[in-house]
């Protein structure tokens, strides 16, 4: 709730409203919730587990775009919007971990927004909390060397890295899981460089 900036009492309000569609679902780790080439026509609300989102650039290599975790609805919102209409999807959806949560079918929860006010305003946040995600996410990527994206990613992902793999840590901020693990390297040398310091 505090990352889209929403009550209390609009959160109840809005899954009480989505609870009359909402069908549990459980994926083990490495499991699609999305395909890219499908269209998309489901929302995947994560009661517990982590979820990744990416696509495949014109050279075939798997790129992250973000990650989606407990409380939050794993959505790419122009494939959805996109699927409307029968378009394939251009992201995937897998699960990094084992998830659980519940499926909302896209062109229901739509209607529902139609008719509750409440609705309205809460994806409104959730559009608007996604923008500035977005805006952050390439300011990261274009600006900052992978140290500051590494940086960037447990800022933004607090937790998150002692619970996926260092490959699709790798994949998002853009460079080699060797890379990467050089990076954690230098960052535990410095630490503890740090830390004998102050000793």
């Amino acid at each position: 709730m505090k990352r889209i900036d929403v009550s209390d009492e609009s959160y109840t309000n809005v899954t009480n409203i989505l609870a009359t569609i909402a069908k549990p679902f459980h994926v083990r780790k490495g499991e699609y919730l999305q395909r890219a080439g499908v269209p998309a026509t489901q929302v995947h609300w994560l009661a517990s587990g982590v979820a990744r989102s990416g696509f495949f650039n014109r050279d075939g290599v798997e790129m992250t775009l973000r990650f989606y975790r407990e409380g939050e609805s794993a959505t790419t919102l122009t494939d959805l919007i996109n699927g409307e209409t029968g378009q394939a999807a251009v992201q995937f959806l897998i699960a990094e971990t084992p998830i659980h949560g519940f499926t909302l079918d896209w062109k229901l929860a739509c209607e529902l927004r139609a008719q509750h006010e409440v609705m309205q305003h809460y994806h409104l946040n959730i559009a608007m909390a996604g923008l500035q995600s977005l805006a952050q996410r390439a300011y990261n990527c274009g600006e900052t060397s992978a140290q500051e994206r590494l940086a960037a990613f447990r800022e933004e992902y607090p937790g998150l890295e002692a619970r996926i793999s260092q490959r699709a840590i790798a994949s998002y901020l853009g460079i080699t899981p060797q890379y990467m693990s050089r990076l954690r390297r230098e960052a535990e040398a410095e630490a503890t460089a740090g830390e004998a310091r102050r000793a």
